[in-house]
């Protein structure tokens, strides 16, 4: 078994969130040494397994000067169908089993590795995530960012790399600091366009959306100030 794939059956292999758990599938080496192909599914407690995928990505242990990243697609609306009936419906929102998920794939990535998640999907969080990038909301304050920031990626930008017709989709780009130093770096970089969108007055394009970014906003500027306030006393 290939490190990349050990590494992801150790970790999120039968985790447990309440009455679910992760079931890894569709492993795969790729041509690069140490990536991995993966999808991760949700299975219930009568062994049904969701629709789509939770998570379906390429995970690499790094290499040299490089540190373990993942590249993943993120479904946080589920069905489970048995029979080809609907037999049940999840939104992973509910109950804070999204964070409690991003959290677990954040162990996956030590300091100055990082996590990068596609926007590009149909369900409610992708066409939040992209409404909130186009009304300038920072990308940490948007749906999928506050989860990728939840999950120790302190600093988060809007990525799109045009390679000529292999562009790939366009995602949020999380990174974890290596250091303490960078830590601090990354957040005041964080807190300088948070405080920047709070200071902002209220657009009423999208109202619903804008209330719910202001109130991570808030939340990540907390959580800031705490650890900043912690390390420079």
């Amino acid at each position: 078994m290939a490190k990349s794939e050990e590494i992801l059956r150790q970790n999120l292999e039968n985790v447990s969130f309440d009455r679910y758990f992760l079931q890894i599938k569709e492993v795969k080496q790729l041509s690069k040494s140490g990536w991995n192909g993966f999808s991760v599914f949700l299975k219930n407690q009568e062994n049904l397994l969701s629709q789509n995928p939770v998570v379906r990505g390429i995970y690499s242990v790094g290499g040299k000067d490089v540190q373990p990243w993942i590249d993943m697609e993120y479904w946080q609306e589920h069905r489970f169908f048995h029979r080809n009936m609907i037999k049940e419906k999840l939104d992973l929102e509910n109950e804070n089993r999204a964070v409690r998920l991003f959290q677990t794939l954040g162990n996956l990535i030590p300091p100055g590795g990082h996590m990068m998640v596609s926007y590009e999907g149909e369900q409610d969080i992708h066409k939040e995530t992209i409404l909130g990038l186009e009304g300038n909301i920072p990308p940490a304050a948007t749906p999928l960012g506050y989860l990728i920031f939840q999950s120790g990626f302190h600093y988060i930008k809007n990525w799109y790399l045009s390679e000529g017709g292999f562009e790939g989709p366009r995602k949020l780009w999380g990174e974890k600091a290596p250091d303490n130093e960078w830590e601090k770096n990354f957040l005041e970089r964080t807190s300088r366009e948070i405080k920047g969108f709070l200071n902002k007055k209220p657009s009423s394009s999208y109202p619903q959306l804008e209330k719910k970014a202001r109130n991570w906003a808030q939340k990540i500027n907390e959580i800031i100030f705490l650890y900043l306030s912690k390390n420079n006393s």
